[in-house]
């Protein structure tokens, strides 16, 4: 197996220099800071091999400069009903549209109790564990899902027709870190499966499926064929009803039309509910404190050293990285000075070489 080296980097320095590049992109400044923001998050929040975070910044300068992403595009509220609302991202920057989306349906939240708003037309967002997390300071509990380019196949099929079109809830608690569960609806993705075959090592066999429908432990060819969704046929099952409500629901593209190497049109919604429409705020996180307290109570099972919730590890990796510095794949890292070279970046992007 091979060890794939990383570089690690500064945390306020990664920043720096995304937000200089996010200006000589030609972001609107207001925007570009939404924009870091999502990126930095993704960066503390994954693994180098889940491709989220910073390292796809010069992916976005190329959508960008492709046309594929609108950075002046208007956010526009096409309908609003009630605790409702509709906005069109005109294939804007899907983290700055689906971020004003989840403080609408805040909004919303407060004055009707729930607030869901549909967004149509946008862009690939990143990681849906960000936007929920926005409902958390005012005491609500966030819903973020978002279709995406088709990467698995019904089951019993062959071609990718959905995507693993991610969704993620955050919910308070009281002493307890909030309990935050962001997934795709596949057992892995093709980031994941692109490090294995980098490593040169085997992936498990219900992370893909070879291009006529066979599992396969072979990273080679299944990256060349569709995910293996969660759980088998649960997780493509909630993969089309997550399209169903993003891509259809707001009129944007979906199943094989919502995302392609030249266009996007990425359907989300974003949801907050007020706890207190229920009852005592206070009361509801002393009852999520106790229902963690009893899940971190169950014995053990053998080769276990730990209990963790949903979250937990992604709050503990990035309080370390906060520390220690963000953990960069080392080509990935390249990628990343060769774009602040081209863009004119005064930020010099280093690290400490790992691996």
């Amino acid at each position: 197996m091979v060890s794939i080296p990383t570089v690690t980097v500064q945390l306020d320095v990664l920043g720096q220099f995304c937000r200089e590049a996010a200006e000589r992109m030609r972001i609107p400044p207001d925007d570009a800071e939404i924009f870091v923001d999502v990126l930095l998050s993704g960066s503390l929040r994954s693994l180098p091999g889940q491709g989220q975070g910073v390292q796809q910044l010069p992916t976005y300068d190329e959508r960008i400069r492709a046309g594929v992403i609108d950075v002046d595009a208007r956010w526009e509220i096409s309908s609003r009903h009630a605790g409702v609302a509709l906005v069109d991202a005109h294939r804007g920057l899907g983290s700055v549209s689906a971020t004003k989306a989840m403080s609408l349906a805040v909004e919303l939240a407060a004055a009707q109790g729930i607030g869901a708003v549909g967004v149509r037309d946008s862009t690939h967002f990143g990681i849906a564990a960000y936007y929920a997390m926005l409902a958390l300071p005012h005491e609500l509990i966030g819903i973020a899902l978002s279709n995406a380019g088709p990467e698995i196949a019904p089951w019993g099929g062959t071609q990718a027709v959905v995507g693993t079109n991610p969704w993620a809830v955050a919910v308070p608690a009281g002493m307890e870190w909030p309990v935050v569960l962001d997934i795709a609806n596949s057992t892995s993705g093709k980031g994941m499966i692109g490090w294995h075959l980098r490593e040169g090592r085997p992936i498990p066999d219900d992370w893909a499926l070879t291009a006529d429908g066979r599992r396969t432990t072979d990273p080679e060819l299944g990256s060349a064929g569709t995910l293996f969704p969660l759980g088998g046929a649960k997780g493509y099952g909630m993969a089309v009803v997550v399209d169903a409500l993003t891509g259809i629901l707001t009129g944007s593209a979906f199943g094989l039309a919502c995302f392609g190497k030249d266009w996007q049109n990425v359907g989300h919604l974003l949801i907050a509910i007020e706890i207190a429409a229920f009852g005592p705020v206070s009361g509801f996180k002393e009852r999520m404190d106790e229902l963690i307290g009893q899940i971190r109570s169950s014995p053990l099972a053998p080769g276990s050293d730990a209990i963790y919730l949903p979250g937990e590890l992604e709050y503990r990796r990035a309080e370390e990285r906060r520390r220690d510095g963000v953990p960069i794949e080392a080509s990935r890292f390249d990628d990343l000075v060769d774009l602040g070279t081209g863009l004119g970046v005064p930020t010099r992007l280093e690290g400490v070489p790992v691996g």
